[in-house]
């Protein structure tokens, strides 16, 4: 049975924090001699940060590492050949970025003037599908697999430290779990999608979402944070112009979900009656269109509101008859609006 580890426990961003920090410390020169190969190991960290932008690693001095400096998670500056090089380390494990901080870090530290040569990084341990962000703010994608190839068994062993055996043992299963989360996003391009899990579907969204002009992401609710991907909508004119119906796609309980919701601008409210009448009125391009829909059980809601899910997709489609059956629910919804808004004109 394989001993406890502590980092199995201690699986925040703020441990990876501490990780990270505890070994560009042993990278200063005035710790060689306490453990040599544990600084060149701490040097091989460094080196393999700094290598995106070709730049070798010779003799340090001044080697300092801020936590928290101006909100940057691990701000690192260190002097070689009378240059001043800094490194910003925004650190992920899970999360995403957001609020606009990759640029905001950027921004700041720059304009701080600190460093003649500046090297941002956005180091995560777990899987992400969408890289836009850190491309378009220019900095370098750091993965469990970069510090893996840092961080070997062999120089682990040789090294004989505790917490960097057990660090090395925690960055294993962060690998599989990276490896396996690759995997299953490629699958929605081969599988059908009664076999997607979570990560086909972050894919499928993350790569549909200009195709139909779509916002998604996570969406807490009463019960359990669940998958959504949500597009479309127009506006039922015919009752108020603050009422709507537009489509979504929801993963939960290992399953998806396609469902036609009513959207609520401006605090609108709407009882059972209203909502009836919706349903009822699309009742019959349901069934022109062939569409099988079970209305939802009626809630109180202040911004949107289920109207019906769909109950007859065909699990079998692959990715490309999902798209064109999407576009065809979505075309029935804007017959069934215009239809309905043209009896007032």
């Amino acid at each position: 049975m394989n001993q406890p580890n502590i980092f199995n426990y201690a699986t925040s961003e703020l441990t990876q924090d501490a990780f990270i920090t505890w070994l560009l410390q042993w990278a200063n020169p005035i710790f060689k001699n306490d453990n040599e190969k544990l600084h060149n190991l701490g040097i091989s960290f460094l080196q393999s940060l700094v290598a995106f932008q070709n730049i070798t690693i010779g003799e340090i001095s001044e080697l300092e590492i801020k936590q928290q400096f101006h909100k940057v998670d691990i701000f690192v500056t260190f002097k070689m050949n009378d240059c001043t090089y800094g490194i910003i380390i925004e650190d992920k494990v899970h999360s995403n970025d957001h609020s606009n901080q990759l640029q905001r870090y950027l921004t700041k530290i720059s304009e701080l003037k600190t460093c003649h040569v500046l090297v941002p990084i956005y180091f995560k341990t777990g899987y992400q599908v969408d890289l836009s962000k850190i491309i378009e703010n220019n900095y370098h994608y750091y993965t469990v697999k970069d510090l893996l190839n840092i961080i070997t068994l062999e120089k682990v062993t040789a090294v004989d430290n505790d917490v960097l055996s057990q660090y090395h043992s925690y960055l294993e299963i962060k690998e599989k779990h990276f490896n396996n989360a690759e995997i299953e996003s490629n699958n929605y391009l081969i599988r059908p999608i009664k076999d997607w899990k979570r990560w086909s579907c972050v894919r499928f969204f993350h790569d549909y979402k200009e195709h139909f002009n779509a916002g998604w992401g996570e969406v807490a609710n009463n019960r359990e944070a669940l998958l959504a991907f949500w597009f479309g909508g127009k506006e039922l004119t015919s009752i108020d112009k603050k009422i709507g119906i537009y489509m979504d796609i929801v993963f939960k309980d290992d399953r998806l979900r396609v469902n036609y919701r009513i959207y609520l601008k401006d605090n609108v409210k709407i009882n059972i009656q209203m909502r009836d009448d919706i349903y009822d009125g699309f009742v019959p391009f349901f069934k022109k269109s062939g569409i099988e829909c079970r209305k939802a059980k009626y809630s109180h809601a202040k911004e949107t509101m289920l109207l019906a899910e769909i109950t007859n997709v065909d699990g079998d489609f692959n990715y490309i008859e999902f798209v064109e059956k999407i576009e065809f629910y979505q075309n029935v919804l804007n017959e069934y609006v215009d239809n309905r808004n043209a009896m007032l004109l």
